[in-house]
C-alpha cells in the first residue's frame, strides 16, 4: 500500500475516487442532471468547454456561460449515486448547486412543458434520511428560477417536490405491461403530503448540500403528468432550457438582482 492510499479517503492523488475532476477544475457554480449523456448536450450551449471525462454515470464538464464559469456533472439515478457527485464537488470546491432534470406532475395544473422550482422536496429516500434537515431549497434560488423562467417566456410553477428511491413500484407504475398500476395509493399520499411532482434525487440534493453547507435548489422539467396521463414525447427543449433558466438565475443571484 502507497503512503497516499487509504480505504477511508481512497483520493488518487488529487483525484477523487468517483469524479473525474481536480482541485481548481470545478466551477462554484454546478449544475447536476441524472443522466451522462445530457453533460455535452448542455456543453454544447455553453462557451470555452473543458470536457473533464467520465467514469461511471459521473460526467463532468466545466465552461462559461454568459461569461461566468459554469460546471455541468451528472449524478446518474438516485440517492446513493447522487450523494457521491454531491459530497465529491463540494470537496473540490463547489458552494451552489442545482439540481436540473426531469419529473411527473401530480396535478393537472401543471403541464408537460412546463417547470417547478422546488422550495422543498419530500420522500422516503435512505440516503436523504441519513442526512437529515428539512429538504428546504437555499433561500432566494425558487424565485430567482421563477424569475428567470418568467424571462424567457417559460411556464414555472413554485412548490414541493416528492423523491422516491423506486421509478416502478415506488411511483405506481406496473411491473409489467397492460397490467393496472399496483399502488394507486403511493402517488394519493403525495400528493395529500402537498407534493405537485415527482422525481428521484431532488429530496438528496437539498438535504446532502445543506449538511455540506453548499447552497441548493432543484429546477425540474415537466415530462409527464401522472394525474392525466400525458407525456412529452421530444423534451429535448425543455432539458435545454434548464441550462438557460439555472444560469440567468445564478447569474442573477450573483449579482444581487432582486427576483
Amino acid at each position: 500500500m502507497s503512503a497516499s492510499t487509504s480505504a477511508l479517503m481512497p483520493w488518487r492523488g488529487e483525484m477523487p475516487p468517483h469524479l473525474p475532476a481536480r482541485p481548481g477544475e470545478i466551477a462554484p457554480d454546478v449544475l447536476v442532471p441524472g443522466d451522462p449523456d445530457r453533460v455535452p448536450m448542455l456543453a454544447a450551449l455553453m462557451e470555452d468547454v473543458v470536457d473533464l471525462g467520465r467514469r461511471r454515470e459521473f460526467a463532468v464538464a466545466t465552461g462559461t456561460y454568459r461569461g461566468r464559469r459554469l460546471t455541468v456533472c451528472s449524478s446518474g439515478i438516485g440517492g446513493p449515486s447522487t450523494e457521491i457527485a454531491l459530497v465529491e464537488l463540494a470537496m473540490l470546491g463547489a458552494r451552489r448547486i442545482v439540481r436540473i432534470g426531469g419529473m411527473s406532475a401530480l396535478v393537472p395544473e401543471i403541464a408537460p412543458g412546463d417547470y417547478l422550482c422546488v422550495t422543498r422536496a419530500i420522500g422516503d429516500g435512505a440516503v436523504p434520511a441519513l442526512y437529515g434537515g428539512d429538504g428546504a431549497a437555499a433561500p432566494g434560488l425558487p424565485e430567482a428560477l421563477a424569475a428567470a423562467a418568467a424571462s424567457l417566456g417559460l411556464t414555472a410553477h413554485r412548490g414541493p417536490v416528492a423523491s422516491t428511491d423506486s421509478y416502478y413500484l415506488g411511483q405506481g407504475r406496473p411491473l409489467r405491461r397492460g397490467e393496472a398500476p399496483p399502488a394507486p395509493e403511493r402517488l394519493e399520499a403525495l400528493r395529500a403530503a402537498g407534493a405537485l411532482g415527482v422525481e428521484m434525487e431532488a429530496h438528496t440534493v437539498l438535504t446532502v448540500c445543506a449538511r455540506l453547507g453548499v447552497a441548493a435548489g432543484a429546477l425540474l422539467g415537466v415530462h409527464g403528468n401522472r394525474a392525466t396521463d400525458a407525456w412529452l414525447d421530444d423534451y429535448r427543449s425543455t432539458q435545454e432550457n434548464l441550462l438557460h433558466v439555472a444560469g440567468l438565475a445564478l447569474d442573477a443571484l450573483e449579482r444581487g438582482e432582486p427576483s
